[in-house]
């Protein structure tokens, strides 16, 4: 069993995150079925979209329907991370924000724990901060399918980041899928929703702010 925390500090008005959160927080235990401390009385997240496929205009993405929904569009990180979805057998918890005497704020720890042959797919973006500056970081390291990506790789927790159209690696609104596994077949297909990654109509553009679209010609 492998279990991954992160935490972020906040002072008075300024919330500085690594991974961390304050929503909603689901666990599945392997084979799909909720672990024995579940509560019964817990609503199951739904996503946009229809099963399988998920689709809320801005973005759009495939994933596995064996893959239970272990929470939904949540605001988390003091309100500067938001999560689209958490998906996979395993648990997640964002935690909670803890005021402190000082007036400072400690964010939420999130909490990813996966058993062997489980996976936790978590998929957000930094949804605060400063304006996007442009640095020039538009050189990707992986592909899949018409998507170039930055993918970063920490023992058994896998990220790739995809650019917002004209925008750059690193900047704000840009979708993060981030999955904890040691398993080989769930990483792929944890690769695949990747692939079938899609911009919606809606989708944020900085047009001609930083540099061209980010899909593969």
């Amino acid at each position: 069993m492998s279990t991954r925390r992160a935490i972020g500090i906040a002072a008075a008005a300024l919330c500085m995150i690594a991974v961390a959160g304050c929503g909603f927080g689901g666990s599945i235990g392997p084979g799909g079925q909720p672990p024995p401390s579940s509560s019964a009385s817990v609503a199951v997240p739904s996503l946009p979209g229809t099963p399988g496929h998920y689709d809320d205009g801005r973005l759009s993405f495939d994933y596995p329907t064996d893959w239970p929904v272990l929470a939904a569009r949540v605001p988390e990180s003091c309100g500067v991370i938001y999560v689209l979805a958490v998906l996979g057998f395993g648990s997640w918890d964002p935690g909670a924000n803890q005021p402190q005497s000082n007036g400072a704020i400690l964010c939420g720890i999130d909490t990813v724990t996966v058993h062997p042959g489980g996976v936790v797919v978590r998929i957000y973006w930094r949804d605060g901060g400063p304006a996007p500056v442009c640095g020039g970081d538009t050189q990707a390291n992986a592909t899949f399918a018409l998507n170039a990506v930055q993918e970063r790789v920490d023992g058994a927790v896998t990220s790739w980041e995809i650019r917002v159209p004209g925008g750059e690696f690193g900047m704000p609104n840009n979708p993060v899928v981030e999955v904890h596994t040691s398993d080989q077949a769930q990483l792929a297909r944890a690769e695949a929703v990747v692939a079938s990654f899609r911009w919606g109509a809606s989708a944020p553009d900085y047009g001609d702010l930083c540099s061209p679209s980010p899909a593969v010609s």
